[in-house]
């Protein structure tokens, strides 16, 4: 059985460059790297700190004719906030109504969709 060797060959043009640019740049790498970070941790706290409002995907119905009513009366459905523990792509709920989640997104959604997803073990709890 051959050995592993960490040498690079003396003819090997590829890894002796690779080793000598790692050398040169291994200050710049560290910066790059930390910047990084720290980016991926703004990023994180501000989605943490976000709440989306649930809405499906599909269009408005075009309303051909406009009746007036003279007081209009508001149905407010109530609402729950929560976090998908998986990401959710193109799910139907509910009548040509389609929704998309991302894993560790706050979102605010209406209470029936809030007990779908908790009784299929999407929500994180």
């Amino acid at each position: 059985m051959p050995v592993a060797r960490n040498v690079a060959r003396p003819g090997d043009l590829t890894g002796r460059n690779k080793a000598s640019l790692a050398k040169e740049h291994a200050e710049e790498l560290a910066t790059r790297e930390k910047e990084i970070a720290l980016i991926n941790a703004a990023t994180a706290a501000e989605r943490s700190d976000t709440v989306v409002e649930a809405k499906p995907k599909t269009p408005e119905p075009v309303v051909e004719t406009v009746v007036e009513v003279s007081e209009a009366v508001e149905v407010e459905t109530p609402t729950r906030e929560f976090r998908v523990n998986t990401a959710i792509e193109n799910m139907t709920f509910g009548h040509d109504n389609h929704y998309d989640f991302e894993e560790g997104v706050r979102y605010r959604a209406p209470k029936a969709l809030y007990d779908h997803l908790d009784s299929l073990g999407y929500i994180w709890h």
